[in-house]
């Protein structure tokens, strides 16, 4: 096989391994005003880019606000946080004058409509099971949205059409840049047949409220978004499911993952009509998991148990962190047709084990944060929720992401079968 290094943008048509490891530059230290009302921050409508953080102090959340800061042509940017002091702190660290911050509950309807007025996009950084609320204040104040992963229903659907705002659902690294990695994978091929995202997260289970949300969503019994795409159809996937075994960037290697809700297996086949199959798998830390299985053969993640069983975890273990990294990497492979040949390409995305238990946030903030910046810098392109991998052109986000820093990219391409062009089964 052939072996070149270059520009994600610039593959050669040929059998090669591919890796751009853009350079880590450490961020830009940024001042917050005092009050930031009295910068103009909170109410009026500035001529410039304006984004609003709706818990921007979260573990993401924070993330992106420090990347955001380093965007020149945004104007403003207010870190809006039910934990307020937090939400200070994280401006004044950043110390600049275009920073604010402020405290906001999201249920205070009439606070956080002021706070959106004149706002170019209300990227939501909250808890997945405040979607709802969040995304409401965005078609009522007429603000383009984005989110790190959500369900919209179509009600929803039709309300942000009908509002005549952009809705961007999952904007980390899966859902996200995993969708603009396939579409930068499909463009290169004559036909798409085969997606499989796969990721690791190396975390503790409750270091917040929202990431204990996500891994119960993840992992219940209850879950009918779990699910898998193949021969034109989606079939429901069952608790902890569809195991496989894939190799993912050192020093993580090779890890068994399950299916998971990810809204890249609805969304995808959407796109791309000629897919035959498509799957979201996951996995956590092998303990974590091992306590997956241990609450689900006792029925504590079933519908009726999940409620008590988060409250019993987060009265034991919230807030708890450790000295290990906390890894987040993404393996997205894509198989297709070129000329005739049967193509796998594979995209191994990792982060520097040395980001520390900052390694999850940073992984899927930065990857938000650039989906953030060109949602507020491009604008409405259309109307009502709109997909990443068709919002996106990936030579634009993956420039962006590029300059960025830290996020490393590795790219693998082979000839599976030569002459062939249908995939085996997964």
């Amino acid at each position: 096989m052939g072996s070149e290094v270059g520009c994600l943008n610039d593959l050669p048509d040929r059998d090669r391994h591919f890796t751009f490891i853009p350079p880590y530059e450490g961020y830009v230290q940024l001042h917050r005003p005092a009050d930031c009302a009295d910068e103009g921050l909170l109410g009026q409508s500035l001529l410039g880019m304006r984004i609003v953080v709706v818990g921007g102090a979260g573990e993401v959340g924070a993330a992106l606000v420090r990347d955001l800061a380093h965007a020149e042509d945004i104007d403003s940017l207010l870190v809006a946080d039910v934990n307020e002091d937090r939400a200070a702190a994280i401006a004044a660290d950043v110390n600049d004058r275009r920073v604010g911050a402020c405290g906001l509950d999201v249920h205070d309807r009439e606070s956080a409509l002021e706070l959106l007025e004149g706002a170019n996009v209300l990227m939501n950084c909250t808890s997945f099971s405040l979607f709802d609320t969040v995304f409401d204040l965005a078609v009522e104040a007429g603000v383009d949205y984005a989110d790190l992963i959500s369900e919209p229903s179509e009600r929803q659907r039709v309300a942000a059409e009908r509002a005549g705002i952009t809705a961007i659902s999952g904007l980390g690294a899966s859902p996200g840049l995993s969708n603009v990695l396939v579409r930068h994978a499909a463009e290169q091929f004559d036909e798409l047949l085969a997606v499989n995202i796969s990721w690791v997260s190396s975390r503790t289970a409750a270091p917040t409220p929202g990431l204990l949300d996500t891994i119960l969503w993840e992992v219940s019994e209850g879950c009918s978004t779990r699910s898998f795409f193949r021969d034109g159809r989606h079939e429901r996937a069952e608790f902890l499911e569809g195991s496989r075994i894939v190799d993912f960037a050192q020093p993580v290697g090779r890890q068994f993952v399950y299916y998971v809700p990810h809204p890249e297996v609805r969304t995808l086949p959407a796109h791309f009509p000629t897919l035959q199959e498509c799957a979201v798998r996951g996995t956590w830390r092998p303990e974590l998991m091992q306590d997956m299985f241990v609450l689900q053969r006792y029925g504590l993640l079933s519908p009726a148990a999940l409620r008590s069983t988060k409250q019993a975890i987060w009265e034991r273990l919230g807030g708890a962190r450790d000295g290990s990294p906390w890894l987040l990497y993404v393996n997205v492979e894509v198989i297709g047709a070129r000329g005739g040949d049967l193509v796998r390409r594979t995209y191994n995305v990792s982060h520097p084990p040395a980001w520390g238990e900052q390694g999850m946030g940073r992984m899927t903030g930065i990857s938000a944060a650039v989906g953030a910046h060109l949602l507020a810098r491009n604008g409405r392109t259309s109307v009502g929720f709109v997909d990443p991998e068709e919002y996106y052109e990936p030579a634009d986000f993956l420039a962006h992401l590029e300059r960025r820093g830290g996020i490393d990219i590795e790219c693998d391409e082979c000839v599976t079968v030569p002459g062939r062009s249908q995939p085996a089964t997964a």
